[in-house]
């Protein structure tokens, strides 16, 4: 995947918990992705959808400090936003679920995504792909 300087790319959960966890099988993409990011490179938004999937599972796992490490990435990343959920981004991601049958989390993403004019949507959820096959990109796809 070519990052172009000064895009603006969407990260979807998993990704972000790749990187966090050093899942090894996509280690070196999202190292990439990220380094990046924190070079100034291109930057990063995210949505609130994503900070609430990723502390769920440490919470109920009692990971306090797993918890704290994500809280530390999503205020503390350099070019790394983390977007709130505004009336203009639920009513358009009513219309994305209307228009393609998506869940809502995953509308929710899109519609961040596109409110905040997104070059690239990154995720590693292929079902994705039928939103715009040309601006997501799944981790998992063969280059």
């Amino acid at each position: 995947m070519e990052l172009k300087k000064d895009s603006r790319i969407f990260i979807d959960t998993a990704p972000i918990i790749y990187f966090i966890e050093e899942n090894a099988a996509f280690s070196e993409k999202v190292t990439e992705i990220f380094a990046q990011i924190s070079g100034g490179n291109i930057e990063a938004v995210t949505s609130a959808i994503t900070f609430i999937e990723v502390l769920t599972k440490p919470y109920k796992m009692g990971q306090i400090d797993i918890v704290n490490i994500y809280r530390d990435f999503f205020f503390n990343s350099m070019g790394f936003n983390l977007i709130s959920i505004t009336p203009d981004i639920a009513e358009l991601s009513a219309k994305i679920r209307a228009d393609f049958g998506f869940k809502l989390p995953d509308a929710i993403q899109l519609a961040v995504f596109e409110y905040t004019r997104c070059n690239l949507f990154v995720t590693n959820d292929e079902q994705l792909k039928k939103y715009d096959c040309n601006r997501v990109y799944v981790l998992s796809q063969k280059e």
